[in-house]
């Protein structure tokens, strides 16, 4: 691929990252010579329709948000050799799995303040019918952005809707080209009840169950990726699969301060609320969850302004760390 022009108009360079669905690419756009991401559909799944909606799925969820804290989709199509690619921002940062590995503990004003951006992208997406279903520290990619005033910031870009739920009414024909209809509201998805989607770490209760879910079970995502955040690490571990999703349905977490005794006793109360095993008891979305954080910002000192990148002064690697996934524009795929 490297060095392959792609429907006439991007110059592949170099690979950033991928998986199981597809890789995304460093590309040139050559007319207006633009550093761009591409990400292509792996060729072996482009006659599975199936595979070629959930792909067609993620570029379209992603283009409706248009949101500051996700990624933009610039462009999608199928090129003359029948690759199928979406073109998005080329984002320069590192994935939150990344920064965790290599500067954790954070202090507490910038949680807040990853936390709270994390939030506003879902709010969006929920807000316009699409569940993400795979939040987590790898499909998070964090910016260092200079502001006006020369302070550096954080910019949080949330990524990876290949395994989204749009709520709205779908159609796949025989040779994988999808319709959408309706207002994006209570309809149709292209996983069925009883099958199991997205990374067990950081999945809930009732999706680890198979079951159907709502904007409740991002929300105990945000909570697992919270307390990874608090504690340096996610809250259950197993010798398989199966038994990290059997602990997230009946299990209680380990309190994050357990890990770090200097964890802010009010973002562990928020972490608990949003990781309830009964969605009845979480935040019942991501706005909502973001209001305690915003009153937080008052007590933390972060207001309109952030913590500079080098007022995060322990840094801890776990010896038994993953090896992080690049986060060209937004890392992995799905598992």
């Amino acid at each position: 691929m490297i060095g392959r022009v792609i429907a006439g108009k991007y110059r592949v360079q170099t690979r950033v990252g991928g998986g199981a669905m597809g890789v995304v690419y460093e590309a040139r756009q050559i007319a207006l010579d633009k550093r761009v991401a591409i990400k292509v559909l792996n060729r072996e799944l482009e006659r599975d329709a199936h595979f070629v909606a959930r792909f067609q799925v993620e570029a379209k969820a992603a283009s409706l948000l248009d949101h500051a804290n996700s990624t933009r989709v610039l462009d999608f199509g199928k090129d003359a050799n029948g690759l199928l690619y979406i073109c998005m921002e080329f984002l320069e940062g590192q994935s939150l799995y990344e920064l965790i590995q290599t500067t954790w503990p954070f202090e507490s004003a910038r949680i807040v303040d990853l936390c709270a951006q994390i939030l506003a992208a879902l709010a969006r997406a929920h807000e316009m019918g699409i569940l993400h279903r795979d939040l987590k520290p790898e499909n998070i990619v964090v910016l260092q952005v200079v502001d006006d005033e020369g302070r550096v910031r954080d910019v949080v870009k949330v990524c990876d809707f290949g395994i989204a739920k749009l709520e709205g009414n779908l159609a796949v024909n025989d040779v994988g080209d999808t319709a959408y209809g309706g207002q994006w509201k209570a309809g149709t998805a292209l996983t069925q009840a009883g099958i199991i989607v997205g990374t067990p770490d950081y999945m809930s209760p009732e999706q680890a169950r198979g079951e159907t879910v709502d904007a409740r079970s991002d929300v105990y995502s945000v909570g697992v990726v919270l307390y990874h955040v608090l504690a340096g690490r996610p809250p259950f571990d197993g010798a398989d699969v199966m038994e990290i999703l059997t602990k997230h349905v009946t299990a209680d977490a380990v309190p994050p301060s357990q890990h770090d005794p200097h964890c802010h006793a009010e973002l562990e109360e928020i972490c608990r609320t949003a990781m309830s095993k009964d969605p009845a008891k979480r935040y019942r979305s991501a706005r909502e969850m973001r209001d305690p954080l915003g009153a937080r910002t008052d007590l933390l000192g972060v207001g309109g302004r952030s913590t500079p990148a080098d007022d995060h002064p322990r840094v801890v690697r776990r010896a038994d760390a993953r090896g992080p996934e690049p986060a060209g524009s937004g890392s992995s795929d799905d598992r």
